[in-house]
This record gives C-alpha cells, sequence and structure tokens, in this order.
C-alpha cells in the first residue's frame, strides 16, 4: 500500500519516501515536499506526511496528514497528536476526505486526486 502511494506521488514529481515507523498516529507513513499553488503557503515547500487508520488503499484514502510545526506555526484544525521526528515537532491532523472521495470511481481513487482536491483545500484553510 505505502509502495503504491510513494510510487504515485512520485509520478506527480514529488520525493514521496516511505517512513516505516514514527511517532504520529497510524504507525508507518510517507513523507514527501509539497508546494501549495495558492494561500499562505503559496511558493513554499513543505513536508508533509501522510498515514492511515485503514489498510486499503485506495478504497480508503490516507486519514491523517502531518506537518511540521515549524513550517505551519499554527493552525485551525484541531491537532490529533504531536510528536517528534527527525529532529523536529511534526502535528498530525485527522483530516480524511469523506465528504468527496466514497463517490469517486475507482479510477479517480488516486493521490492524484487526494493531492489536488484535498491537500491543496486544506493548506488553503491552515
Amino acid at each position: 500500500m505505502l509502495e503504491t502511494i510513494a510510487r504515485e506521488l512520485r509520478e506527480l514529481g514529488m520525493e514521496a519516501r516511505i517512513v516505516p515507523s514514527w511517532n504520529g498516529p497510524g504507525g508507518a507513513g510517507i513523507v514527501f515536499p509539497l508546494r501549495p499553488p495558492s494561500g499562505r503557503f503559496r511558493g513554499q515547500i513543505l513536508q508533509l506526511g501522510l498515514s492511515f487508520q485503514e489498510d486499503a488503499y485506495p478504497e480508503y484514502p490516507p486519514h491523517f496528514v502531518h506537518f511540521r510545526q515549524e513550517e505551519i506555526g499554527g493552525a485551525h484544525f484541531t491537532i490529533h497528536s504531536k510528536y517528534e521526528f527527525e529532529g523536529a515537532e511534526w502535528w498530525a491532523f485527522s483530516l480524511p476526505p469523506s465528504d468527496f472521495w466514497d463517490r469517486l470511481a475507482p479510477s479517480e481513487k488516486n493521490m492524484r486526486t487526494f493531492v489536488r482536491r484535498h491537500l491543496f483545500r486544506v493548506l488553503e484553510q491552515l
């Protein structure tokens, strides 16, 4: 599952890497840089992490979105947990794309859709 997500993110031009274990929720995950196209982080490169509650991607998308605290500073969302990873404080947020993911055709359940429709709007609201 994580290999598929990392591959899909790499196909979008992102340097995704699998993290076998971190102190955040969801156990293993993916970390990758992302440059938001708009919002207060427009043009900046942020390090993001993704992890899961369910082990059935693409039927179930990533549930947790992780950010380095120093990169985002504050948040308008409720922080699910805080933890240390690679010498920095990270914040994990429970942000599943429940409002649209279940209605997608199977061919649209991929990281391209997740990044464009979900992560970019999350970044707009941070």
